[in-house]
């Protein structure tokens, strides 16, 4: 506890005594000042009108993103893509971690992080008509403290209980060991307040899966769906943040509808065949080939990057089930990672879309270079008996002879390092030298397209001794198999934000691990990640902050735990060119539905051309 003088603490200082600010920005301050009428990525003057077609992968099953299911697209509870819920505070895409008050007017910290409050604005209403209010917002912690899946219940894990001051002020406690993190106002601000009047009404349980529409608040409302296939949102006219600064220029479409997909090259085809608007295309060889048709060349079909703002990450690492004893031994995951030539992948299939990834926040200020420095070095000595020794002498670097495919010496030095562990190679076939068990690795893929991209992999670990098969299974299949540990290799994509904080607790944190159906999919239980990852949490600068992600990141990497593989650098869209854009939106998976209009004249042009209305 911070004490001002004796037996009083910042804690104790009435709200009022505290500023009460309309942003929040992690350890720096928001860029936009008190009273801005837009943020500066959107045209405020956009009109309102139109449709866009949004492709998504698999399927769907619930309404309810706090139950455990496959929810809809448009109910995304960090706030990307939200267009049901509202909450407190609404992050800005522009900046690197800053909210501004959306249901809140303003937001108050003490400088001992023992409180964080957010004050009501007045004239905010579901769609029903009712006032939201705060018992709308302590009925929602309540639910994420004890109904919520895991990924959404961690982060209402550091507040012990919500207190309501003057009908309007929402203060959340925070418990003592989580003060110090102050990224908890970003997280705890973006969550989606629940309507307590609906979701206490007979019939409606806000922890199970529920295919009936709820009651929402947020700028669209659901129009039309078929479970499973495909949902249209609606534009409410009468929303009543409309008018917001930090709405103004957003939300423009009247109707966006998801269609759902099962497979990747699908949408390639569903977009050129205009059953779908826009796609983000996520295989470099359909970047290149699959798109050299007439509109194209008639100018109404558009390839187009866009801008990066956030680290570019890890795209689809293979990563190994650490719950087996064979995947403990650093030994084998070193030879494991020696096999893998990134760089001959990369060229077979890259056309520049990847790079080979050299950390797991590629491509940012957060990615681990050289040597540890300082700041690095004073987090790692704690922990040095704990980590591998290269974290200390060596940067990471992809295995060496890379380019060709497989390398001889890679395959002799791996297969040194599985004697080492207790595997040899007998009848051409690893073996466990003692039991006589084969090692075996079962690939389990989200999509045939990446299960196609193991095979070369597959291919020199047979060179190894090592048998494999790849399994593509459906997608609420793969999630489960994944959840549950029912595989001995797996890949999901690491893409963190600029502020990667739960997102790093969640994935690779021991009490993620503990925790039934969590994301640290691959079981890491690391005792120096846990330490790094509290050094994270409660850094107090930002370089504090950047040092702790850093030696986080080295010890990542060095323990082999994941194989990085490729970075995807670039982000492709295609789409059809019916609309209007601002010149510069910063890179969101919803950025093209946020902040895109519809253009009557281009949509026009594009009718006429395709002969469909």
């Amino acid at each position: 506890m911070c004490l001002l003088w004796p037996g009083i603490a910042w804690s104790d200082i009435p709200a009022p005594d505290i500023p009460c600010k309309h942003g929040y920005a992690f350890l720096a301050e928001p860029k936009q000042p008190p009273g801005f009428e837009h943020f500066d990525w959107v045209n405020p003057n956009a009109p309102k009108g139109g449709l866009i077609r949004v492709p998504d992968m698999g399927n769907w099953d619930s309404f309810n993103a706090m139950a455990l299911g496959r929810v809809v697209r448009g109910m995304d509870t960090r706030g990307a893509e939200r267009h049901l819920y509202d909450s407190l505070a609404i992050r800005a895409p522009d900046e690197a971690a800053t909210v501004y008050g959306l249901l809140a007017e303003c937001i108050a910290v003490p400088p001992d992080g023992a409180w964080i409050e957010f004050r009501l604005r007045d004239g905010a209403w579901w769609h029903d008509g009712e006032p939201i209010d705060a018992r709308d917002v302590t009925f929602s912690f309540q639910v994420y403290k004890d109904k919520a899946n895991p990924s959404v219940a961690a982060a209402v894990v550091p507040f012990s209980e919500v207190e309501v001051f003057d009908g309007n002020r929402i203060r959340y406690h925070v418990l003592a060991e989580h003060r110090h993190n102050r990224l908890l106002p970003i997280r705890i601000g973006q969550m989606p307040v629940l309507p307590e009047h609906y979701w206490t009404a007979e019939g409606n349980d806000p922890g199970k899966t529920t295919v009936r529409p709820p009651l929402g608040s947020g700028p669209y409302r659901i129009a039309d769906y078929d479970i499973g296939r495909w949902i249209e949102w609606r534009r409410d006219p009468d929303y009543w943040g409309r008018d917001l600064p930090v709405n103004r220029g957003r939300y423009n479409f009247d109707r966006v509808k998801y269609d759902y997909f099962r497979d990747d090259q699908m949408q390639t085809e569903a977009v050129k065949g205009n059953a779908i608007d826009i796609h983000v295309e996520n295989v470099p060889r359909r970047w290149a080939t699959a798109y050299d048709f007439p509109p194209v060349d008639a100018g109404l079909f558009r390839l187009e990057f866009l801008p990066r703002s956030k680290p570019a990450g890890l795209w689809w690492p293979i990563f190994w089930n650490l719950d087996q004893p064979r995947f403990q031994d650093i030994r084998v995951r070193e030879a494991l990672w020696l096999l893998n030539d990134f760089k001959w992948g990369n060229r077979r299939g890259g056309y520049g879309f990847f790079d080979v990834a050299t950390s797991f926040f590629h491509r940012s200020r957060l990615a681990a270079t050289g040597l540890p420095g300082p700041r690095e070095l004073a987090l790692l000595e704690p922990v040095r008996d704990l980590v591998p020794p290269r974290v200390f002498t060596e940067p990471y670097a992809p295995p060496p002879n890379q380019g060709a495919g497989w390398h001889r010496d890679n395959i002799v030095r791996a297969t040194e390092l599985f004697r080492e562990a207790g595997w040899v190679v007998r009848d051409n076939r690893l073996v466990h030298e003692r039991t006589g068990e084969p090692f075996f690795i079962r690939f389990v893929a989200v999509s045939p397209a990446l299960g196609g991209s193991f095979i070369p992999y597959t291919r020199v670990l047979k060179r190894a001794g090592i048998e494999s098969s790849i399994k593509s299974p459906e997608i609420s299949n793969w999630l489960y198999r994944m959840r549950s540990g029912d595989f001995d290799a797996g890949a999901v994509w690491f893409l963190p934000d600029n502020t990667p904080s739960l997102a790093i607790a969640n994935a690779f944190s021991t009490a993620a691990a503990n925790q039934p159906l969590s994301n640290n999919w691959a079981n890491v239980k690391d005792p120096a990640v846990d330490h790094l990852i509290e050094a994270i949490q409660s850094a107090t600068t930002y370089d504090d902050y950047v040092a702790a992600v850093r030696a986080l990141d080295r010890v990542l990497l060095w323990n082999f735990y994941f194989i990085p593989g490729m970075s995807k650098v670039k982000i492709g869209i295609a789409y059809w060119d019916r609309y209007g854009k601002p010149p510069a939106t910063p890179l969101d998976r919803n950025a093209f539905v946020d902040s895109w209009w519809w253009d009557p004249a281009k949509a026009e042009a594009v009718s006429r051309f395709t002969g469909r209305e």
